[in-house]
């Protein structure tokens, strides 16, 4: 069935669209040491400038018979699960950056101040308390759909490029970029 433009206005003003500031990092929990480094969306979070609701493939197997072609689904492959990045503008304290380099330390911390004969580091398989919990809310900031990144960790803390002679007062920003095994869909049904 054709859709007329009047069609499409009445399911669009229905319906409305998603818009790109209607997103937000709810949580971050990743293994620290001791226990879990938390990141709470209430909070640290508002500092999060951008992240992406990561996407999901199935990859195709191709099954021939009798020269017939058939399409069998595969594994699942979650995309950019390897470098999922978000973006944080920048606290005057350190606050944040500081708990993401104690989390990444806690992953591999490297030759220590304190013994520099030995590394050490919980660089085992992070597990279901290690999370990045997502959230696409609507036009009244609430959530109508929520993604947990589960078994996530960090893998790179950004640069911060202070342009010191010619400063001009711009807020600056980082990336972070974590890796992280699927993500569970918590969806709200309609």
């Amino acid at each position: 069935m054709a859709t007329t433009i009047q069609d499409f206005f009445t399911r669009a003003a229905a319906k409305q669209f998603s818009r790109d500031f209607l997103f937000r990092v709810k949580q971050i929990d990743l293994v620290g040491n001791p226990g879990i480094i938390g990141f709470n969306g209430e909070d640290e979070l508002v500092y999060a400038k951008t992240a992406a609701l990561p996407g999901r493939n199935i990859e195709n197997k191709l099954v021939n018979y009798f020269g017939q072609e058939f399409q069998v689904p595969g594994r699942a492959i979650y995309q950019n699960a390897a470098g999922y990045s978000i973006d944080f503008y920048h606290d005057e304290n350190c606050d944040i950056r500081n708990k993401l380099e104690a989390a990444s330390r806690a992953v591999w911390a490297g030759v220590t101040d304190n013994e520099a004969t030995e590394s050490k580091g919980a660089y085992g398989m992070p597990g279901n308390e290690s999370v990045i919990i997502l959230s696409q809310i609507d036009k009244q900031l609430r959530e109508v759909q929520q993604i947990q990144l589960v078994g996530a960790s960090i893998r790179d803390i950004g640069e911060i490029s202070y342009t010191i002679a010619e400063g001009t007062g711009e807020v600056l920003t980082y990336n972070v970029t974590f890796a992280y095994h699927f993500y569970r869909d918590f969806s709200h049904s309609t």
